[in-house]
């Protein structure tokens, strides 16, 4: 038996009273992509001993193809092939 959708609340409509479905969540993520950024250093004595940097980029290949066809169509423009 399927379990009940999870509801979270997020930005402006926390407010007003309705509830966001994981799903749409990711949707719209997926749909608008996110990029995660961070970096970690472990230090003893003042001596960096390991540096962790992680670079994420979470979006649909549809959203991602539509990016680079939307850069190189500007890119054109700008320098159109003779």
């Amino acid at each position: 038996m399927p379990s009940a959708p999870q509801y979270v609340r997020v930005g402006p409509t926390a407010d007003d009273g309705e509830e966001v479905s994981l799903l749409e969540i990711l949707d719209n993520v997926l749909n608008s992509g996110v990029v995660i950024q961070g970096s970690i250093v472990l230090s003893l004595a003042g001596v960096d001993l390991v540096y962790l940097g992680l670079n994420v980029v979470l979006t649909s290949v549809e959203t991602a193809l539509r990016s680079i066809e939307t850069n190189e169509n500007a890119r054109l423009k700008r320098f159109p092939r003779k």
